[in-house]
């Protein structure tokens, strides 16, 4: 099944209804027809979970939800399925899932709480009810599919609720015979089902991930990922002057990019597909002959720009745990028990970087109160101040074999300098592929416009693939 592709469809491509019949024509277009996973549409995600986090305290929440949803699916389907048997059969699909998410909402409004698990069974309504719709449309365009659910199919992934993991293994053992080669399918992307029966979701923006992982499990000879922006930039356009397009990455650079900030895909994308050497293909919806050329190829070959780097990207929603005292980088078992706590409450830790009297850790802005109170539960005796530093922002530069070439790490740190920017951290060397540092919050745009400045300096940017 090596020839078959993967499609992944993002919510960026699903907001309006001119979007959705875009989409599906595209997805009809495939000479050979492919497996297609798609998102939530845009902003659902966003609506399921303001629902959960208000309705315990608002009992309109639930009705208010429910009945947002269904005018807008009913608006989509009326527009983009315009023969009544099906309209009828892709409504009713639509009405039996929201009877469903109303009832389970309601049964957790009238306990008073709700669990990990639940959260995740509800999130995943997003995708389910989004790949009605699009299955609807596709038919609708005459081109047969079927719609398929991970439960169904059997993506398996380790029982982690929120950011769980697909255990290629087991799944690629169910998934190896389910597809025939000559039908298109549509599944839900976002999230799988535990070995023991319960939603999983795969992280914010697991979409990517999942649909990743189904490459892999098929022997798929690309996954295809559709958005509505021109694929890597060397910079973000909102922050940098002039980006340039950046049309190839290897995989580590790529898995880098997207680690430490950037939102064209997801960090765990990469990771199925080098295991076996399948190419990722970032395209444009909105490109004419949209099909010809990708924007971004991503792959194991290494490609040389004119000066080694490829791009930069930042994290805002990261703070420092500073853990200090005299030799705490240095007395054994310190920083062990402390990254133990942390993996015993869930809590990811990004990066770490120590020195004789200080231990620094990069933590999600969402745990870092946490983290903190849970080092202090430690009560280690040479600690002697704990404090987490929230108004910071990470730089990452990305570029293959950067460390290697004189003269780049100065001109990253030469240009910050000039700007009379203070970095408070940072990190070179421990990856071949990354440099970054961080710098006060307030700093982060001239941060990034003068570095862009500096290594990129407004000039053409062209990939040279070395196999």
């Amino acid at each position: 099944m090596k020839h078959r592709k993967v499609v992944k469809v993002g919510g960026s491509n699903l907001r309006e209804i001119k979007d959705i019949r875009k989409i599906s024509e595209i997805i009809c277009d495939y000479e050979q027809a492919p497996i297609v996973v798609v998102s939530a549409f845009y902003g659902v995600t966003d609506k399921l979970i303001a629902c959960l986090d208000q309705m315990l305290h608002n009992s309109n929440k639930i009705s208010e939800l429910i009945d947002y949803l269904y005018e807008l699916k009913l608006e989509y389907i009326l527009e983009l399925v315009p023969e009544e048997h099906l309209r009828n059969i892709v409504f009713s699909n639509i009405k039996s899932k929201l009877d469903d998410l109303s009832s389970y909402l309601n049964h957790l409004q009238s306990k008073g709480t709700f669990k990990p698990f639940d959260k995740d069974y509800v999130l995943s309504y997003g995708e389910r009810l989004s790949s009605i719709v699009i299955w609807g449309t596709v038919k609708s365009i005459k081109r047969d599919c079927e719609l398929v659910l991970p439960e169904n199919i059997g993506l398996i992934t380790d029982d982690v609720f929120g950011n769980a993991s697909v255990n290629l293994k087991l799944t690629k053992d169910n998934l190896e015979n389910r597809f025939n080669e000559d039908s298109l399918y549509i599944i839900p992307g976002f999230y799988g089902v535990s070995p023991y029966g319960k939603i999983n979701l795969l992280g914010r923006g697991g979409t990517d991930y999942s649909a990743a992982a189904i490459a892999y499990c098929i022997g798929a000879s690309t996954l295809d990922i559709w958005k509505d922006v021109d694929g890597f930039m060397t910079g973000d356009p909102k922050h940098v002057d002039d980006p340039q397009q950046v049309n190839h990455l290897s995989y580590l650079e790529a898995a880098e990019l997207a680690y430490f900030g950037a939102g064209i895909l997801h960090p765990r994308t990469v990771e199925p597909l080098q295991l076996v050497n399948i190419p990722i293909r970032i395209f444009n919806v909105f490109k004419d002959n949209a099909h010809s050329e990708p924007q971004t190829v991503i792959d194991h070959n290494i490609s040389i720009f004119p000066k080694v780097i490829k791009s930069l990207t930042f994290e805002s929603k990261i703070g420092i745990l500073s853990v200090k005292g005299p030799g705490v980088g240095f007395i054994p078992g310190i920083l062990s028990g402390i990254t133990k706590i942390l993996y015993d409450h869930s809590i990811n830790i990004s990066s770490v970087i120590t020195s004789q009297i200080s231990i620094n850790l990069l933590i999600g802005l969402d745990e870092i109160d946490e983290a903190k109170s849970l080092v202090e539960s430690l009560d280690i005796h040479a600690v002697t101040d704990i404090s987490a530093n929230k108004e910071v922002s990470l730089i990452a530069v990305v570029g293959n074999g950067m460390t290697k070439i004189p003269g780049v790490a100065a001109k990253v740190f030469t240009a910050i300098a000039q700007e009379g920017i203070n970095i408070l951290l940072s990190s070179l060397g421990a990856s071949d592929v990354v440099t970054y540092f961080i710098v006060d919050k307030h700093n982060t745009k001239r941060a990034i416009s003068k570095l862009h400045k500096a290594l990129f300096n407004d000039e053409v940017i062209a990939s040279r693939a070395i196999a």
